[in-house]
């Protein structure tokens, strides 16, 4: 059984920190370690938890655009009644934010449904809160799984936001990775493909790029070129990605070390096991360094690393490593 710390990140951000290893996908599902299941459960958790990070960035990100020019809607007010009207325009977002935090998705997307009609008559159909109403109503839809609502909503907020903020703007790269995701989940790999490397395109040429964004595209178009079996083009994402999260972080964190054992996954999907080998036992020095030789959460690196000792044949350490895996469990089921 390899151990795939890798998901596919339709998020902007990560909290991989709270449960750094088993945030994983085995090859092998028959077998899981109990310490996977129990962290797997705490990762449904946090997945939610991430939906609605992702979703508050969205808003607080969008909400503050399109400042810039007045719309014509707006030519005849004063200064006060315009900031009222885009401070009750953001309040329905937030609350729009809230109601999705409580579960209450059908209400949520009522109140975006006002949002964008508010935008539309308030600062005109073609504003860019009108766009960013349109952006996050996809948003919505796509985590309702209503793909198809998703997409026409994330391409309408696309027209708006090319026409204008320019097509390199990393606004733009945000909705197009939003569209390519409703791609992906319907299994247009191609639509998604050529989607998710036009924003990748445009993020990276932004001066104004983030990088939190950046790395969620790469890991989006990463997981993708994995799941369509174009493990060259996905190995390369991958070291990509590694290189960003060490300019970032360094390379003792442990967002690094996932991005590192992400490619030793890769390398053993792809048979390169001599190359898996070595990516493996950094991750798990790093680890040992954060979280101690005997933490329980190190099973699973050592479990990709018995498993890369199986494919060579090399018995010995893969005894070894067998061994210390038990003595972990053995530790960590002890009563304390």
């Amino acid at each position: 059984m390899i151990i795939i710390l890798g998901l596919k990140i339709t998020y902007v951000l990560t909290i991989y920190k709270l449960c750094p290893i088993y945030l994983a996908k085995p090859v092998n599902r028959e077998i899981i370690p109990k310490e996977a299941q129990a962290c797997l459960v705490l990762y449904r958790e946090m997945k939610q938890q991430i939906k609605i990070i992702f979703l508050t960035l969205v808003i607080i990100l969008f909400s503050f655009t399109g400042c810039a020019k007045k719309t014509c809607i707006q030519c005849g007010m004063n200064s006060e009644q315009i900031k009222e009207q885009e401070s009750y325009w953001q309040n329905l977002n937030y609350k729009m934010l809230e109601l999705y935090k409580q579960g209450k998705l059908k209400e949520a997307v009522n109140l975006g449904k006002d949002s964008l009609n508010f935008a539309n008559k308030t600062f005109g159909k073609d504003s860019l809160k009108a766009g960013t109403s349109l952006n996050n109503l996809g948003e919505l839809y796509r985590l309702d799984k209503k793909f198809g609502d998703a997409e026409w909503h994330y391409k309408k907020s696309l027209e708006i936001r090319e026409k204008l903020l320019g097509k390199e703007h990393p606004e733009v790269a945000l909705t197009l990775n939003n569209l390519a995701s409703v791609y992906f989940a319907e299994n247009r790999f191609n639509d998604a493909q050529t989607t998710y490397e036009t924003a990748l395109k445009v993020m990276e040429k932004s001066p104004q790029k983030d990088s939190r964004s950046l790395i969620a595209l790469i890991g989006n178009l990463a997981e993708l070129y994995k799941s369509t079996g174009k493990l060259p083009k996905a190995e390369a994402e991958y070291k990509k990605l590694l290189t960003l999260r060490e300019k970032i972080a360094g390379k003792n964190d442990l967002n690094y070390a996932k991005a590192l054992n992400d490619l030793g996954a890769l390398y053993f999907l792809e048979g390169k096991y001599t190359e898996a080998e070595p990516v493996f036992k950094n991750t798990l020095t790093i680890l040992e360094e954060k979280l101690g030789k005997n933490h329980p959460d190190l099973s699973v690196v050592l479990e990709n690393i018995l498993e890369v000792y199986k494919k060579i044949g090399d018995n010995v350490k893969a005894k070894a490593f067998e061994e210390r895996i038990k003595g972990i469990r053995t530790t960590s089921q002890s009563p304390s």
